[in-house]
């Protein structure tokens, strides 16, 4: 677990950079959701050598407190089907955890226009999961998703890393990761969180 905590910390140090949106842009970070809002963040980690896909999700409320995610492997024919598993991961994980309100964010562009109805322009192999994608949304009260730029996603990021490097799915809700804890800490959480 150390030595997890001291890679995501140099790594987050190294890429301190990519914060950066575009030339004269603001920098892009993680912001808290409306009140009575909790933010799903998604993301994967995709290799088209193996095909081994990392998925990570983060749950946050809107006082940046983190509630829980998970990261998971899986095999993925492509980048863009290991979001749609990642995004199916995250709607499954806020439903079990009873969130009614929620905005689910993704880096991926071609991911959030796809979710949000335009699915003919898609890749036809991510077909079922954005169905099932959208069967499982309608069970909430209020949801939307949104497209975010990479340094807004860092900790779903961080996790979906972290899913390739381990040898099996790990779910939590009362005790954060160590790996994840710096990256969140760059995100304005204050650390280590209370669950």
């Amino acid at each position: 677990m150390v030595s997890e905590f001291m890679q995501m910390q140099y790594e987050s140090v190294m890429n301190m950079s990519e914060n950066v949106v575009e030339v004269g842009a603001a920098e892009a970070r993680w912001s808290a959701p409306p009140h009575a809002y909790c933010k799903v963040n998604v993301d994967a980690s995709w290799e088209r050598g193996s095909k081994l896909a990392g998925l990570g999700v983060v749950v946050q409320d809107s006082n940046a407190v983190c509630l829980g995610g998970s990261c998971k492997t899986r095999l993925a024919a492509s980048a863009i089907e290991a979001g749609a598993h990642a995004a199916l991961n995250g709607v499954h994980l806020a439903a079990q955890m009873g969130i009614s309100h929620v905005v689910f964010e993704s880096d991926s562009k071609e991911l959030v226009q796809s979710v949000k109805g335009h699915i003919q322009k898609s890749i036809w192999t991510i077909f079922p999961i954005l169905a099932a994608i959208r069967r499982a949304c309608s069970g909430f009260s209020s949801y939307s998703w949104n497209w975010v730029h990479r340094g807004a996603n860092k900790a779903a990021d961080a996790a979906a890393s972290l899913a390739r490097r381990r040898m099996c799915d790990e779910v939590w809700e009362s005790i954060l990761p160590s790996s994840l804890v710096f990256v969140l800490q760059a995100d304005g959480l204050s650390c280590p969180p209370t669950m």
